[in-house]
């Protein structure tokens, strides 16, 4: 009878085992199912560029950086597909030491004459930020602290472009062939020397954009639900973003209502010789996020 008490009490005891076991697999499932998202926020630079011939295009280490959201869907323990949205902010930098220019128009009594220009030490700096959407697929290692390494594509959309341009010194002269004079004044009918000259407009004409991206780093994590990702990255650009010709004058002469100036940048003119503009991005990204 004592062997059958005891048998009896080693089956309950299994059998409550074999149930606490079931509750805890059960529950390491929703657990282990939670953690196939990824929301991650990221800052990237520094150095994001317009990048063009035909003018000296000075790289600094300030000209652009980019911040944004990614979401992460894991497609296995390795695998995982990427997207999101960003905002880039790249910059270019022309620099040309000594700028001639001469065209045919009219002064303000309607005679013709050729407007002759000059800028010394000519800088220009332009400004484009765009709207990233990335398509990217991404390998990691298995353990605690993670290798990555992600590519694909991302698609830039235009949200606003500007340049800024100056000159230490600009001056002008009117030739008058009829009459075989040159006039270097008055200043009030736009000839003369103007001293430092600079101006400014919103809109460089530039397109959509399609780069290629790639990423590498470690995945750490911070606790059970949170993360950082350091990494490397570089973000090609594909197309050329340049919508627009080099027939634009850099400094148009306008008699009415009254003689001024207006500029143009240098890329759209002779004097810039640019035919293509591409986007270049690299550098360091830092991202933090939860998976879920």
């Amino acid at each position: 009878m004592k062997f059958f008490i005891a048998r009896n009490r080693n089956m309950q005891m299994n059998s409550h085992l074999k149930g606490l076991l079931l509750v805890f697999g059960l529950g390491a499932i929703p657990l282990h199912a939670q953690q196939t998202n990824e929301l991650l926020l990221h800052v990237n630079g520094p150095v994001s560029i317009l990048e063009y011939d035909g003018v000296d295009n000075k790289v600094a280490l300030d000209d652009g950086v980019g911040f944004g959201i990614e979401f992460g869907r894991y497609l296995s323990t390795k695998w995982s597909l990427r997207t999101g949205v960003a905002l880039q902010t790249y910059r270019g930098n022309a620099k040309l030491d000594l700028i001639n220019g001469a065209y045919l128009t009219q002064d303000f009594e309607a005679e013709a004459f050729e407007f002759r220009y000059r800028f010394t030490d000519y800088r220009e700096t332009q400004t484009a930020r765009y709207i990233q959407i990335p398509l990217l697929a991404q390998y990691e290692t298995s353990g605690t602290n993670r290798l990555f390494a992600s590519a694909g594509v991302k698609l830039d959309i235009l949200a606003e472009s500007q340049y800024e341009a100056e000159a230490t010194r600009l001056t002008t002269a009117g030739y008058y062939e009829q009459y075989d004079a040159l006039l270097e004044a008055p200043r009030f009918a736009g000839f003369g020397n103007f001293g430092s000259y600079s101006w400014e407009a919103e809109d460089l004409a530039l397109k959509t954009n399609v780069m290629l991206s790639v990423e590498t780093g470690l995945k750490l994590p911070v606790t059970q639900s949170s993360l950082v990702y350091l990494s490397v990255y570089l973000d090609y650009g594909l197309t050329n973003v340049f919508d627009d010709t080099n027939s634009n004058r850099l400094l148009e002469y306008n008699a009415a209502p009254e003689v001024n100036f207006t500029g143009n940048s240098v890329l759209t003119t002779q004097a810039g010789n640019v035919d293509k503009i591409k986007t270049l991005s690299f550098g360091f990204k830092l991202k933090y996020g939860f998976g879920f």
